[in-house]
């Protein structure tokens, strides 16, 4: 049986989603009092899942752009600051997936699948916040698929709540191409050439 990507608001997906990702930042981010359960955020917003049958085997969260306070950093001003085109955006979010979707094609899949959803939506942009290594792995998914995805070092990224402390870059994916600018497409070469 093939893995399904898709957006979900049934329940026992959402609860087991729920509960993997609460394993996962708790064993990865070793915060020992994660709470994965439902959000305010989970219902505003919107869930993708990948699931072989009935078995939820990772997530993500797509919330809306007025969540940035969730972050720490202010967006709005971030896309005329950086030659982007102006556009609506979103926030990708408490990515989750459990061993079985580790594989370098499996991740790009469901990568592939949360582009595709975005758009779906109406986003140009989705911005993010992660760890230096994985914003590097998620620029080369991105590379796979055809999408600029940068990195913006300069931008003080400080989230909150359990995750204060951790180490977080920003980075935003362009998810249409009449959202890059010239800025934009040489900043991305000089970041694959350093990050390789």
């Amino acid at each position: 049986m093939g893995v399904v990507y898709e957006q979900t608001r049934e329940e026992g997906l959402l609860d087991q989603y729920y509960r993997l990702r609460q394993q996962c930042y708790r064993q990865e981010l070793k915060i020992s009092g994660f709470d994965g359960s439902e959000q305010p955020a989970d219902r505003d917003g919107y869930i993708l899942i990948a699931r072989r049958g009935e078995d939820c085997l990772g997530g993500a969260r797509i919330s809306v752009s007025n969540s940035e306070k969730s972050i720490g950093v202010p967006l709005k001003g971030l896309l005329s600051r950086f030659g982007l085109s102006p556009g609506n955006f979103c926030i990708w979010e408490r990515f989750a997936l459990d061993h079985e979707m580790r594989k370098v094609e499996r991740h790009r899949q469901f990568c592939e699948a949360l582009v595709g959803l975005s758009r779906s939506l109406g986003y140009d942009y989705a911005f993010m916040v992660s760890s230096v290594r994985n914003a590097r792995f998620y620029r080369k998914v991105h590379s796979a698929l055809n999408l600029p995805f940068v990195t913006l070092y300069s931008v003080p990224c400080a989230p909150s709540g359990p995750f204060e402390g951790l180490e977080h870059v920003l980075s935003v994916s362009l998810l249409s191409a009449d959202s890059v600018a010239s800025e934009v497409v040489t900043a991305t070469q000089h970041y694959a050439g350093v990050a390789a």
